[in-house]
């Protein structure tokens, strides 16, 4: 019995070995779900579910950083990674382009406005920016809130790589607000005690359905295995293990 066991591991290993490497895109300046520790490594919530992926799937984990959302959709779409991993939130217009599977994250039917100090008084929802060239938006680039505030016409936006850069925006008055992703509000906060929050809801069709694992359409079986993989780790518990370790359970 203990021969078979060894013979069996033995196998699996070799299989593990024989595939291709798992190939996923991401970037980081973008905590919890991925950044850079000191040691310049690749740490949070998405590199951690990135690995149980890769385990589930008996392939080798590749991280390839690709710097921002539009690199990363642009790397998906000519095949140089095999799937996306990066707090993607899944939308309708996204699901037109790529495939996208659920695996963490709830429904998001509101979006925060960030603002440097006090938020003025007349501000209630983008609509009071619109047809004011001062009133600046800043927006990561290629980002759901991107796609957002682009369906209200004549906001003034300014696109971002990174929301640390947008926060300098407020911070120095060259934007008056940031769209950003909720679950990043909290930790935004606690390291800037100066920014307050504005949410204001959003139509039913620009809404997020949670986060996504983008894969390329065309990848058909790829789609099928992280869906059923995503299950397990979901049934296992292991994606609420993650939520908690990396403060994303609320």
């Amino acid at each position: 019995m203990k021969i078979v066991s060894i013979f069996v591991s033995f196998f699996l290993c070799c299989v593990t070995l024989c595939a291709e490497p798992l190939v996923i895109g991401t970037t980081s300046g973008y905590a919890p779900y991925v950044s850079l520790n000191t040691q310049g490594e690749y740490e949070g919530f998405d590199i951690d579910f990135a690995r149980l992926l890769a385990e589930k799937l008996n392939r080798e984990l590749e991280i390839k950083d690709l710097g921002s959302m539009p690199s990363l959709l642009i790397g998906l779409k000519q095949k140089k990674v095999d799937a996306l991993i990066w707090a993607v939130s899944i939308t309708e217009e996204r699901l037109k382009q790529i495939d996208m599977v659920y695996y963490q994250g709830e429904k998001i039917t509101t979006m925060p406005l960030l603002f440097w100090g006090q938020i003025p008084d007349a501000i209630k929802s983008p609509q009071e920016f619109i047809g004011d060239a001062k009133k600046i938006i800043c927006v990561e680039s290629g980002s759901y809130q991107e796609q957002v505030m682009q369906s209200y016409p004549g906001l003034a936006l300014k696109n971002v790589d990174k929301i640390t850069d947008a926060l300098l925006e407020i911070k120095f008055k060259k934007s008056l607000a940031v769209a950003i992703d909720n679950s990043l509000v909290a930790s935004v906060q606690q390291k800037n005690p100066e920014v307050q929050a504005l949410y204001f809801p959003l139509p039913e069709g620009k809404q997020s359905l949670g986060n996504g694992i983008c894969i390329n359409k065309e990848n058909k079986e790829l789609t099928a295995q992280i869906q059923k993989a995503v299950e397990e780790l979901t049934v296992e518990g292991k994606i609420s293990e993650l939520e908690k370790k990396w403060n994303l359970n609320g």
